[in-house]
């Protein structure tokens, strides 16, 4: 059934009251007016905490649990907006279990060098013993102490782990006020790790599902605030929340947050590759559909700054076309079934 354990409710309602404490939509604004792209303090707190240690086993040192617990946490990190490296941690993190990602060190994964996520679009090799290409939309890759990186060894497809201060960094100016990097290696001495095209497809779809329900977070934010808004806003001596109309788009947006919602456990349970391609899909729709709602019944005032309604609308533009558009995933998801 698709519904929490005892455990898994306490760390939900955990991780709300942690958020909502300490990472509110106004950090976010107070972190994005100082220029800062992460909570470098929330991190620090989270990590004594054990976050980072959730998706690890205990032989790792970690708290085991896994990828349904990891995305608990990351759907009440996207309701706040929370600047963290969380994703990462399932993303780098789980590829290098002693790169200490599981006590909060930041350690990024970078791979992509296409729009896509096409594991067979790297271009990167490495060669006596250094590494020399290019990787594109490296999350968290500003701050970032460490890297895996993928890159071919010959004919096969490895994952090498590199100091991010020896790599040439240039940071990514995205609307959503997020760590992100491109990451130019010329010669980059690098120490190959285990692992290979299984494994990176394996953290992906961990990734995928992560951001999906960062998403589904950040997605029931903003119909809540939207909620709040059409109740108090009044035209024709009425609140405008009264109105039928309002009330049918309200509704549906519920319907397809609930939707996505069934989709994100169903995919952390089982990570496969049509439930990864199902849960992103859904997620990149529904949160645009739910921002644009959102940004719509707040009138005026909501494409203005000083409404905190835009920073969701945002993060839905880039996440959508983060780890995969909706036509790829909608491609792989037909692919699975035989379309």
């Amino acid at each position: 059934m698709l519904i929490l354990d005892e455990d898994q409710e306490l760390l939900q309602t955990s991780a709300k009251d942690v958020l909502e404490a300490e990472s509110p939509i106004a950090r976010f604004r107070e972190l994005r007016d100082a220029g800062e792209l992460t909570d470098t303090k929330l991190w620090a707190e989270l990590a004594e905490l054990g976050w980072p240690a959730i998706p690890f086993t205990e032989a790792q040192g970690g708290l085991g649990w896994g990828l349904p617990e990891a995305v608990i946490v990351l759907e009440q990190m996207g309701r706040t907006l929370a600047l963290t490296p969380m994703l990462s941690v399932l993303l780098g993190g789980s590829l290098d279990p002693d790169a200490e990602s599981i006590s909060g060190k930041v350690v990024a994964l970078a791979w992509q060098e296409s729009r896509e996520p096409e594991l067979l679009q790297i271009e990167t090799r490495f060669k006596n013993r250094t590494l020399s290409g290019i990787k594109r939309g490296v999350l968290d890759g500003m701050a970032a102490e460490e890297l895996i990186v993928s890159a071919w060894d010959g004919d096969k497809l490895a994952l090498f782990r590199v100091n991010a201060s020896d790599a040439d960094r240039r940071p990514l100016h995205r609307i959503d006020h997020r760590d992100a990097a491109d990451i130019h290696f010329d010669g980059v001495r690098a120490e190959r790790l285990p692992g290979g095209a299984n494994e990176l497809r394996t953290a992906l779809h961990a990734g995928v599902v992560g951001l999906s329900a960062e998403m589904l977070g950040g997605s029931r934010a903003a119909l809540r605030s939207t909620l709040a808004f059409i109740k108090e806003r009044v035209q024709f001596d009425r609140p405008i929340g009264s109105f039928q109309a309002l009330q049918h788009r309200i509704v549906d947006a519920y319907i397809a947050v609930e939707l996505l919602h069934s989709a994100v456990l169903s995919a952390s349970r089982d990570p496969s590759r049509a439930n990864v391609a199902l849960v992103k899909a859904t997620a990149n729709e529904t949160y645009m559909r739910v921002a644009k709602e959102a940004i719509q019944l707040h009138g005026g005032i909501g494409v203005t700054d000083e409404s905190d309604i835009g920073f969701f609308i945002k993060r839905a533009m880039v996440a959508s076309q983060t780890l995969g558009t909706t036509r790829y995933w909608r491609d792989q998801w037909a692919r699975e079934h035989g379309y």
